[in-house]
């Protein structure tokens, strides 16, 4: 366990390994490499776990990453599942699931959001209390407070001009709203359990910026990629031209359209 202690050994080892089961799951189906995405996924996950099991917020950076992620893996995904069911529960042309599921999303998605606002409130674990782990834990607060506050009021307007009586999306949208905007302004006016307002203040004029470069980073190298791949599938060559049929091939299909006019005229 002492070699997992390496960030390059316990961080950026596993992640290759994410990335290489990644391109290996995504190859032709009759390559052999396919078949390794798999024990490879679940070495690199045995990895992660194994060096993020005993993070420490004034570790390295990658250990504090990696221990914010572990933190905000949970309410997260709470709020992610909650709401894709409360999206696709009821009449919907992709993927349709039961209607009665709508109001479990959207307790999902309050759960999630409640379960950041109690990590704001209780003491706050090692890994994301001291060192460059808090100001990583700090940073990612503001951005998904920012964010979620920003996409909530869009689609709670979008539900209001769309119409069609979705007063219940519409008033949980502004629920989403009105509680991530109590969240941000007490954490910038009074803090939170472990880190005053100063704290929160310095995070938000050094990090804001920098988190903001990395997400129109993220952005452009997004759409480089299907630019590439657009120019990929536009340079492609055409695809080989089919043979024509050959004779005894024409003899069958003549034979099977016979049998079956005649039959259709004898009825």
């Amino acid at each position: 366990m002492s070699s997992l202690a390496d960030p390059w050994i316990g961080f950026w080892l596993p992640l290759a390994l994410l990335c290489l089961a990644t391109g290996f799951w995504l190859t032709d189906r009759k390559d052999s490499r396919k078949r390794l995405s798999g024990p490879i996924f679940f070495v690199s996950v045995v990895l992660i776990v194994a060096f993020g099991s005993k993070t420490r917020g004034g570790d390295s950076s990658e250990t504090a990453l990696l221990a914010v992620l572990l933190h905000m893996l949970g309410p997260v995904a709470l709020m992610a599942i909650g709401s894709l069911v409360a999206t696709f529960s009821g009449p919907s042309p992709v993927g349709p699931l039961p209607r009665g599921l709508r109001p479990l999303g959207f307790l999902m998605a309050m759960g999630g959001l409640f379960w950041i606002g109690w990590m704001l409130i209780s003491e706050p674990p090692d890994a994301i209390a001291n060192g460059i782990g808090e100001t990583i834990w700090g940073a990612w607060v503001e951005v998904f407070l920012s964010i979620l506050i920003l996409i909530a009021t869009l689609a709670g307007s979008f539900c209001v001009m769309m119409g069609d009586e979705r007063h219940k999306e519409a008033l949980t949208l502004a629920g989403l709203t009105i509680a991530g905007g109590v969240m941000f302004n007490e954490i910038m006016h009074n803090g939170s359990e472990g880190l005053l307002a100063a704290g929160w203040h310095q995070i938000h004029w050094e990090e804001m910026m920098f988190l903001i470069g990395g997400l129109l980073g993220t952005l452009t190298a997004v759409l480089a990629f299907i630019a590439l791949v657009y120019m990929a599938e536009k340079r492609a060559p055409d695809p080989d031209v089919i043979a024509p049929l050959s004779e005894e091939e024409k003899a069958v299909v003549d034979a099977v359209l016979r049998l079956h006019l005649e039959v259709e005229e004898s009825e």
